[in-house]
């Protein structure tokens, strides 16, 4: 049984009349009678009762003109479907990211992307840098919002923002009240920080920042959330240094500070591996490179 087959036998019994259908279906009529025909001894069932005079459904061909409908929807349905996928308007994504992105240009991205294509069913995973890297290259996610590093083989990306780092200290230090802190001036406080086997671009920027400057952070409490951090230092534990977007969020007890000297910079990028974009990912790095380009989608 062919779809071929179905369609011509629809076309005939909504007509009931062989020539009418047969100009519907833009086939000479001799072969729509063969291939009803045909229909009717692979079910070994009569389907139309014919006349000269008229043609109409017998009850098996009633019965088979519902389940013909339901068929070809259903074909029709699944051609649209794939069409779709093929475009990346339906399908998966898998997405990772550090939870710095969260604070950053990742939330308006996915709000944009889910607008978008709300079709795409998106699986978040918060991991961090080296979990995302290996899970890229595994193939467990399609795409991840980390630094992208030079050493990172097999992996692309494209840069979503750039964030320069502030000091963060507690309300009430000597230095809140100053419009610029220099980093020198950090050498001797207390520092919190990520733990440094996250192995994060955020951690190993900010020990070279400082150790340009000739000290490394004396670290009295780690934390592997930036949220964390900031309640650390607003708790009177230690100072760090976090990326400016976090500084636009007010937080009781922590004064924000830019640097005297030129401040570091946080790059966030989307990830993928070289060569293995998925419809829906392609569609999602189409949508990072206008973040790139200075637009909000």
């Amino acid at each position: 049984m062919e779809l071929r087959q179905l369609r011509y036998f629809v076309a005939v019994a909504t007509e009931l009349h062989f020539s009418r259908a047969a100009a519907r279906l833009h086939v000479a009529q001799p072969a729509l009678s063969q291939q009803i025909g045909k229909l009717e001894r692979e079910l070994g069932v009569r389907l139309l009762a014919r006349s000269r005079r008229r043609v109409s459904l017998t009850e098996p061909g009633r019965v088979f003109l519902e389940q013909a409908k339901r068929t070809l929807a259903a074909a029709e349905g699944g051609v649209r479907a794939v069409r779709r996928a093929a475009l990346g308007e339906i399908g998966t994504l898998r997405v990772g990211y550090v939870d710095l992105a969260t604070w950053l240009v990742f939330p308006s991205m996915l709000r944009a992307y889910r607008a978008r294509y709300p079709g795409v069913d998106v699986t978040l995973w918060e991991r961090h840098r080296e979990s995302q890297r290996e899970a890229l290259q595994g193939g467990e996610l399609d795409v991840g919002f980390f630094t992208l590093l030079s050493r990172d083989r097999g992996l692309t990306g494209v840069q979503v923002a750039l964030e320069p780092l502030v000091a963060a200290v507690p309300e009430g230090h000597a230095l809140a009240g100053t419009s610029r802190i220099a980093l020198q001036a950090l050498a001797d406080e207390a520092w919190v920080l990520f733990p440094a086997d996250l192995r994060t671009r955020y951690v190993e920027l900010v020990l070279e920042t400082c150790n340009a400057e000739g000290f490394l952070p004396r670290v009295v409490q780690e934390a592997s959330q930036v949220h964390t951090l900031v309640g650390l230092v607003s708790a009177g534990i230690g100072v760090t240094l976090i990326p400016r977007g976090l500084a636009a969020v007010p937080r009781a007890g922590v004064v924000y500070r830019p640097l005297s000297e030129e401040a570091p910079v946080l790059p966030l990028h989307v990830v993928w591996r070289e060569g293995e974009l998925s419809p829906a990912a392609a569609r999602f790095v189409e949508l990072a490179r206008s973040f790139r380009s200075g637009g909000t989608a």
